[in-house]
């Protein structure tokens, strides 16, 4: 019997419709939607999800806001300890979720940062000496790229100081010591880099400008954003791997060509997450 068919059995048959079939695990913490389970169930519920999910804490799921990708709201159902440990690629990161926000669907991609047999050229940067990440949270990007580039300083910016906080500690915890960690906003940073990393938050163009003044003239800028498909071009998978034509043109009044192009993830049915590397004009 799977999980959520134990859970089932240990649900009422009128609740049975309304209990969550997914779920997010990280580390210790489960974060689900009860959005259609009714408030006076909602904890035995969740309580039950712990147990058989061998989490301490169950969260409910909610939207990151703004900027500081920080949970808009945050609803305790089970379990009062929300930081956990992640492990992942050799590296360890502690997190408070219900303050700053993990990614798991970029996970494939952080594997290519994990050292020097990359998945994917995307992060194969040759021998830079400096590497910015913008927005760089608890390090989810920028301590892999420590690691992989020992020889390379990673500046690690982020506005949000839980996230700075938890980098510093995850930093310290996995004896990295080739990063600078900066709170502050990336648009007030004036430093040079061979690499900048530019990861998704919902306006990552609007930094595009500011990186650009940013970057050496051989640089490289690894950019990712959210369009939709149809802006895009594509109607089907099979189109994947043509840079399109509006986000040339998009890109090139921002002063960069593109170099490669492709996809993250689906954003739903209509949207989808792309990476780019970018290169001065």
């Amino acid at each position: 019997m799977n999980p959520f068919e134990r859970i089932k059995a240990k649900v009422r048959t009128e609740l049975v419709d309304k209990i969550p079939r997914k779920w997010k695990k990280i580390g210790e913490v489960l974060i689900v939607d009860f959005d259609l389970v009714p408030n006076k169930d909602k904890n035995i519920i969740a309580e039950t999800y712990a147990s058989e999910l061998k989490v301490k804490t169950v969260i409910q799921k909610n939207k990151v806001n703004g900027e500081l990708r920080k949970p808009k709201h945050t609803e305790l159902l089970f379990g009062t300890d929300t930081v956990t440990k992640i492990s992942e690629y050799g590296l360890t990161y502690n997190i408070d979720l219900t303050e700053i926000m993990w990614s798991p669907g970029n996970t494939g991609w952080r594997s290519a940062l994990a050292g020097p047999d990359k998945v994917s050229d995307f992060y194969s940067f040759g021998n830079p000496k400096i590497i910015i990440d913008y927005f760089a949270g608890i390090g989810y990007f920028a301590l892999q790229m420590a690691k992989g580039y020992p020889e390379s300083k990673i500046i690690a910016i982020d506005k949000n100081p839980k996230s700075i906080e938890y980098l510093k500690i995850n930093a310290k915890e996995n004896n990295i010591d080739n990063i600078e960690i900066i709170n502050d906003d990336c648009r007030n940073i004036k430093l040079k880099a061979d690499v900048i990393h530019l990861g998704y938050i919902g306006n990552t163009i609007d930094f595009l400008e500011h990186a650009h003044s940013c970057l050496n003239k051989e640089g490289t800028i690894i950019f990712h954003e959210v369009y939709r498909n149809n802006w895009l071009g594509f109607k089907s998978r099979s189109e994947w791997g043509i840079i399109p034509k509006k986000f040339s043109q998009l890109v090139e009044e921002k002063g960069f060509n593109v170099e490669k192009f492709d996809r993250v993830k689906f954003y739903g049915p209509s949207k989808s997450h792309i990476i780019s590397s970018l290169k001065k004009n």
